[in-house]
């Protein structure tokens, strides 16, 4: 049958429900649960946050529900069906549960659900599998758990922040060692929980740690301000090149790449068009996104532009013009110069080359 997960948020009850509550209301669900064919697994609590979530097999999401509601009326705010292999990369497949079902650490404390998201960027006009498959062995050896993406991207689900943070550090000092500096290696982490609003496992940190990878800069570790939490003092200390966000610093970001990412294609868009949107002056803008990313406005929105290109280009995705155009760039001849200045290769070339390879 196909699993599911579920989300119940202290938010939404009058009084916040004690563990002992969680406990009691898991044996009401087990006891009608043979009535709608569901059979419940184990259960994650945030005691601090408030959140619970609930692994079940079930014929529906209805049939989830529907238990819920006749054992104790505790309704869950949101369902989402797990795909096999991701649930198990994600959450890992060596959990323990209690008597009552509540997965544990090894240390014997609840597993609050929290998970850290690594994403590797790889910034390659050329083919990269053998650094895609030197980051997953890096992975396995740190506790990582690889999850397999399109696109040169790699993401990773760690526990814990520490081994998140050393798998970061060995990536950024073996890779040039193995092959060289012609690579762009850029990292975002992030942290989160399994079920949000969203209808797709961790999707809100994997969004957020892609966003991290947005604006970090080569052989950069942009840690969200969550993983700090959750990870000791000792792992920072041993990074170099690491930029942390607090949380003004996160929500700025999405904000700014929400609106970026609706005006990409658009040729008008301007710094005054995005300072607009964002309520914001022109001239805090520029402050605000230099001081996140390390560019000028318009040298930022021009790097998320030639960024997207590169994408398109290796996805076989049309034309030079195409893609021009669907980056926001009316005229080819500029945006293969700035294509040119960025990458060191025309993209043409770039096309060529991946549109033979893929026919290999």
């Amino acid at each position: 049958m196909p699993l599911f997960m579920d989300l119940h948020k202290a938010a939404d009850y009058s009084v916040k429900p004690t563990v002992e509550e969680i406990k009691h209301n898991h044996i009401a669900d087990l006891a009608v649960q043979q009535k709608y064919h569901v059979k419940f697994l184990q259960y994650w609590i945030n005691e601090e946050a408030g959140l619970v979530f609930c692994m079940m097999e079930a014929p529906d999401k209805e049939s989830c529900v529907a238990v819920h509601r006749e054992a104790h009326g505790a309704m869950p705010c949101n369902i989402i069906e797990l795909q096999g292999g991701d649930y198990q990369a994600f959450m890992g497949d060596d959990m323990t549960v209690n008597t009552y079902d509540i997965v544990e650490r090894a240390d014997g404390t609840m597993d609050t659900g929290y998970r850290i998201i690594l994403i590797t960027d790889i910034i390659s006009v050329s083919e990269a599998s053998a650094i895609h498959e030197t980051i997953e062995q890096l992975a396995g050896q740190s506790g990582g758990r690889f999850i397999q993406r399109p696109g040169n991207r790699l993401m990773m689900a760690f526990s814990t922040g520490q081994a998140a943070m050393g798998c970061a550090t060995d990536i950024l000092r073996h890779i040039p060692e193995k092959f060289g500096t012609g690579h762009e290696l850029r990292i975002g982490i992030g942290a989160g929980e399994p079920v949000t609003e969203q209808h797709e496992l961790f999707a809100d940190t994997i969004k957020l740690a892609n966003r991290l990878c947005d604006i970090a800069q080569n052989g950069q570790i942009v840690i969200a301000p969550l993983v700090i939490e959750l990870t000791k003092k000792t792992a920072l200390q041993q990074v170099g090149l690491l930029k942390i966000l607090n949380n003004e610093d996160e929500r700025f970001l999405h904000q700014l790449i929400d609106n970026i990412h609706t005006m990409l294609q658009d040729p008008g868009f301007s710094i005054d068009v995005l300072s607009k949107k964002l309520g914001t002056s022109r001239s805090q803008l520029y402050r605000k996104i230099t001081g996140l990313t390390g560019y000028s406005a318009n040298s930022f929105i021009r790097e998320l532009r030639l960024q997207k290109a590169l994408q398109l280009i290796r996805s076989n995705y049309g034309n030079i013009t195409q893609v021009a155009m669907e980056v926001g760039f009316t005229n080819p001849s500029y945006f293969a110069k700035n294509f040119q200045d960025r990458f060191g290769i025309s993209p043409l070339k770039v096309l060529k080359s991946w549109s033979e390879n893929s026919r290999i």
